[in-house]
């Protein structure tokens, strides 16, 4: 009886930390190569969702953190219907301008700012309140805010926090 408790204890909290678990992390595969040479196709992530908070029978979400430039975010794009992962350059309210392939923003050259695609969008712009502008690494392969413009904050998902697969690339985003 003693070790059939000790089971059942065992087995609950086993449980519980795996629930409690799949609230803060979520996986995600990365798909293309629009972020290369950071993450290739087929690479496995874990999102920490705690920064964004889905609010239960609306739409909307609860932004606890705002998103640091460089991060990596996997958010959901409304235009392709499919979740994507980018990095943020900017932030509300920053200039972004493009011009003779280079990104600039507030007036700054970008260290990943090299690009070789010309844009849809007319640039300089600047970021609107509750939006993030997003790029791939591999700009040349990324369909990014360079198209379909700035991403609002409530499409976010979450920030990758490590790549967990293959694991011989294990590594710590934050």
């Amino acid at each position: 009886m003693v070790i059939l408790n000790q089971f059942t204890k065992t087995l609950i909290l086993s449980i519980l930390f795996v629930v409690c678990l799949s609230f803060i992390f979520s996986s995600f595969e990365v798909k293309g190569r629009s972020m290369e040479p950071t993450l290739i196709s087929g690479d496995r992530v874990l999102v920490l969702n705690l920064n964004y908070i889905n609010l239960p029978f609306t739409n909307k979400k609860l932004i606890i953190q705002m998103p640091k430039k460089n991060s990596l975010l996997v958010f959901h794009s409304d235009e392709t219907n499919v979740d994507l992962v980018k990095r943020v350059i900017g932030l509300p309210n920053d200039e972004i301008d493009i011009k003779n392939n280079t990104v600039y923003v507030n007036g700054e050259i970008q260290s990943r700012g090299i690009t070789l695609t010309t844009p849809k969008n007319n640039f300089p712009l600047i970021i609107d309140e509750n939006c993030i502008f997003v790029l791939g690494d591999n700009r040349n392969f990324s369909n990014d805010s360079r198209y379909f413009g700035c991403v609002p904050l409530y499409q976010f998902k979450g920030e990758i926090a490590l790549r967990i697969w293959p694991i011989d690339k294990f590594k710590l985003f934050r």
